[in-house]
């Protein structure tokens, strides 16, 4: 008898060092436990680059081998902006200027990917580090402020449940490199 394949919950992200970690949450926190909604959780921050979805064992060594194929050199990211979607009722950190490197980064990911059967989503990027969910709008005066991100590296996350809600953990790191 076969055993079935477990599904996993996967997306490629930015995963800041513990540095940018700690400056996301020091910047945020005093004006999120202000805010209503569900604050995200310091270990689970992060910026998405594709979300893939729930995929088998076969479709992720192949998302695997297209994700060694890319090759962008290490970039510098610059957080200095807050913002939020409405409708998703996301409030969200961000660059005000994305660098090229991300760009390029997601795109050529998104290439990559396609090899693999995978179609990633038809809007327009718009990168960001969620910091709350099920944000009500209010009126905030934030502060400014500049958190500077050496990107040199991009991940494959698997979302697991468990009884604190949604954790996230990295199952692949892989380097960006010069061309």
């Amino acid at each position: 008898m076969a055993v079935k394949d477990k599904k996993r919950r996967l997306f490629f992200a930015l995963w800041p060092t513990a540095r940018v970690r700690e400056a996301i949450v020091d910047m945020s926190s005093p004006f999120l436990h202000e805010m209503a909604g569900r604050i995200i959780r310091p270990q689970n921050l992060h910026i998405t680059l594709h979300f893939i979805g729930l995929i088998g064992c076969d479709k992720k060594d192949c998302l695997h081998k297209a994700a060694q194929s890319i090759i962008v050199p290490p970039f510098d990211l610059c957080l200095d902006g807050f913002g939020h979607f409405g409708k998703a009722k996301i409030f969200w950190m961000a660059a005000q200027n994305f660098p090229p490197g991300l760009s390029s980064l997601h795109q050529n990911l998104g290439e990559a990917l396609a090899a693999c059967d995978f179609h990633g989503d038809q809007r327009v990027y718009s990168p960001h580090v969620s910091l709350m969910r099920k944000f009500k709008e209010r009126s905030i005066n934030y502060p400014e402020f500049s958190i500077s991100w050496q990107v040199d590296e991009f991940v494959l996350v698997e979302s697991c449940a468990d009884a604190d809600g949604v954790n996230y953990k990295v199952i692949e790191r892989y380097p960006l490199q010069g061309q």
